[in-house]
């Protein structure tokens, strides 16, 4: 997986407020790559929409038995829609905050409301598939 820059990844906290996304745990973090890397990795180094601030619990747990949540939640996408430059219009909801935000290219998070971001995510992923995974979640 390749790593983001030093300076991606505090941006990345500090956007954050050094809490996990998806607990609100603040120790240990870890940089979360919302896309799979898969085998090989990827080259290029993630841009600020592609990251998230995760603790050392939920991070692995996202590829486990929070997989469904993390992708319904937008704590990870699919590498298809990274593929296809969509990655930035997955908004992330903050379960700390109960709020959902779109990632912006800069760095920052803008609050969005649940109903612009479900019409983001059926955008993205198609009504049924979205759906799916919010059950699932």
């Amino acid at each position: 997986m390749t790593e983001p820059t030093q300076k991606v990844r505090l941006a990345t906290y500090d956007r954050d407020e050094h809490r996990c996304v998806s607990c609100g745990a603040d120790h240990p973090l870890q940089y979360q790559h919302r896309a799979s890397e898969g085998m090989g990795g990827h080259l290029a180094r993630p841009e600020m929409f592609e990251g998230l601030t995760s603790c050392a619990s939920c991070n692995p747990a996202y590829e486990g038995h929070l997989q469904s949540a993390a992708l319904a939640f937008g704590w990870k996408v699919r590498r298809w829609v990274r593929d296809q430059g969509l990655a930035d219009r997955v908004p992330v909801f903050y379960v700390w905050e109960r709020r959902w935000c779109v990632l912006t290219w800069d760095g920052n998070r803008v609050p969005v409301s649940v109903a612009l971001a479900d019409a983001l995510m059926v955008d993205v992923y198609g009504a049924a598939e979205y759906w799916r995974l919010r059950e699932a979640a």
